[in-house]
């Protein structure tokens, strides 16, 4: 159990700071030692709209971005219209008044819930004491971090970093602005809360990354030597991040003039040898179809990473959603062979990523990763990954290469062999001992094109080979959850789930299991092919399987009913699709309101 586990929530207008303040309160928290979960949230407009930039710190592991709030910083009447049915007894709010602000609260009211209200004038001290509008959110972080007591120091160095080659002119008037804050609260407000940052702890070996930062960090461990692109919201920053990084290495980046030719290109780069990726969401992955077909059928390694959004169509360009597994595993025509992966949280985006291009390699086929736009911006500090070990362990395709075989062996030698495995040796253009051809069509082991039904059967079994085992083959794709359940012990209810959600969910059987109820989980990290038989096993644990994710149509409940035996009348789903993750809350409350027990803990 945390001793301490604060969240301060920023909500105004787009473009008004909020999102950078809840940056600065994150990584200042991070650097005093605490662990830290971000979720954001902004309009698809370049300025205006709600936005919101939370921030959980805790002294233990965060799981999720948490319940709701304690410290609700309102920039203007929309955010506090927003936020004030979440309001209750204990929580802060810090609101831009009592002059020059656009609201004033129902003070009766919100005193009758025991909310309690700190009044900053942050729009008039911005105007009038420091001369800028502009920083009005320094006001407001720097007032909050008065109030908690968090260091001002932590927010100038936030400031120095950010704002170092914008010139000391830029520096000295945020800290003018800190200055301003710190000195009303001093004068004017007088604290009756009980939130309080603690002292500093030990330092850790860590680092603070965001969801998309960490799929590039990701690749880039792997070896990628080639990125292809098109700017696409909330995939772009991934790509953002790689370029200045992957030009260092000797690869290349291209922003292509569409999602056709971004994977047209991953596809060239990879069949002349080198590991190649690009991202996208959900519109580019409808547009890549074709092409990842083409990747399948000529045994092609590429990575695509789908940072899903609200669809369908245009949807909701900046909002979470988890409904594009349908697309990304069966969304090709035919039958082609495709692996989907799901990280859970901002490490796994990390360590999935190096994932993602191994298991490309291994099988000779494009992997997709699927994240989410809330994961996208959700910022971690996570434990410093061993880059060395790392490199130790990364899979390479089996090239074949001019010299290394015998004039016997060459005889022999076919790019797509039938083998055991499914597996055929890999020749790459300009370094290959035979020619051969990569097409579309279907083909015989020599390359040529072939239709044979006896040659049609042979390479599709061929090719389905590659993915029969894949589950018995990486059993760490799948991460149980078992509590103190001993072996053969019945749960009172099963959950599997997957991605963000997949996080969430932990805190909320957390809490479950400290109430006194078993629950047995199961979190695959491999989507497709489904693991069937951890899914079959954890449904085998209890009379019930609950399946929470955020769309409408229970694309993974589904999968299990698809491509497991699970009997369908265990399989509950819990489906949320308006745009924002689950809550624990809400996971905690649907297994109490199935089971029929209320229980406290």
């Amino acid at each position: 159990m945390a001793s301490f586990d604060l969240t301060v929530k920023y909500a105004g207008e787009g473009g008004e700071g909020v999102i950078s303040s809840g940056d600065f309160t994150m990584k200042a928290a991070a650097k005093m030692g605490y662990e830290v979960v971000t979720f954001k949230s902004f309009p698809a407009e370049i300025k205006g709209g709600y936005a919101l930039s939370q921030v959980r710190m805790s002294d233990e592991k965060i799981l999720s971005q948490g319940d709701g709030f304690d410290i609700l910083v309102a920039f203007n009447g929309e955010a506090y219209e927003v936020n004030k049915p979440l309001l209750r007894e204990g929580t802060v709010l810090i609101w831009d008044g009592p002059e020059g602000g656009d609201f004033e609260p129902e003070f009766e009211e919100l005193e009758k819930k025991g909310v309690i209200m700190y009044a900053v004038p942050m729009s008039q001290l911005a105007k009038k004491e420091v001369g800028a509008y502009i920083t009005k959110n320094v006001i407001a972080m720097a007032a909050t971090f008065e109030l908690i007591g968090m260091p001002i120091e932590l927010l100038k160095e936030e400031i120095v970093a950010k704002f170092s080659k914008k010139g000391q002119e830029v520096i000295d008037l945020n800290f003018k602005a800190i200055e301003v804050a710190q000195k009303y609260v001093k004068e004017n407000i007088k604290k009756v809360d009980p939130y309080k940052v603690p002292g500093p702890l030990p330092k850790k070996d860590v680092i603070i990354v965001e969801g998309n930062e960490a799929i590039a960090l990701g690749a880039l461990a792997a070896g990628v030597k080639v990125y292809a692109a098109y700017p696409i919201t909330p995939a772009t920053t991934v790509g953002n991040y790689l370029a200045p990084h992957i030009l260092k290495t000797g690869g290349y980046v291209y922003q292509a003039e569409d999602e056709i030719s971004s994977m047209a290109i991953v596809i060239g780069a990879s069949f002349s040898g080198v590991k190649a990726m690009t991202a996208t969401s959900g519109p580019g992955i409808s547009l890549m179809q074709e092409l990842i077909g083409l990747a399948s059928m000529t045994e092609i390694p590429a990575v695509i990473v789908d940072v899903q959004r609200g669809g369908p169509s245009t949807g909701m360009p900046t909002k979470h959603d988890q409904a594009d597994l349908f697309a990304a595993a069966l969304g090709g025509h035919g039958d082609d062979q495709r692996v989907v992966l799901a990280p859970t949280n901002v490490e796994e985006n990390f360590y999935l990523t190096v994932e993602a291009f191994n298991l490309s390699e291994r099988y000779q086929l494009p992997v997709l990763l699927l994240t989410d736009a809330s994961l996208s911006l959700r910022a971690e500090a996570i434990p410093t990954p061993d880059i060395n070990k790392i490199k130790e362990n990364l899979i390479e395709r089996p090239i074949v290469r001019k010299g290394e075989v015998s004039p016997e062996e060459l005889e022999n030698l076919f790019r797509y062999k039938i083998t055991d495995t499914g597996i055929s040796p890999f020749l790459a253009p300009g370094e290959s001992p035979k020619p051969y051809t990569a097409t579309g069509l279907e083909h015989g082991e020599n390359s040529y094109p072939r239709t044979t039904p006896k040659e049609r059967t042979e390479m599709m079994d061929k090719r389905f080979r590659k993915i029969k085992n894949i589950e018995d083959e990486n059993p760490h794709l799948v991460e149980w959850d078992l509590g103190d359940l001993q072996e053969g012990e019945k749960a009172d209810i099963t959950i599997i789930t997957w991605g963000l959600t997949a996080s969430i969910a932990k805190e909320a059987i957390q809490r479950l299991r400290n109430k006194g109820i078993k629950v047995a989980a199961l979190y695959p990290k491999l989507i497709y092919p489904l693991p069937a038989k951890a899914v079959e096993k954890a449904a085998s644990m209890s009379d019930i399987v609950l399946v929470p994710e955020a769309n409408y149509m229970g694309h993974l409940a589904k999968f299990i009913r698809m491509f497991s035996s699970v009997p369908a009348e265990k399989i509950v789903q819990y489906n949320i699709y308006r745009g924002e993750p689950f809550i624990p809350k809400e996971i905690e409350e649907k297994v109490e309101e199935i089971l029929g027990k209320k229980v406290q803990a």
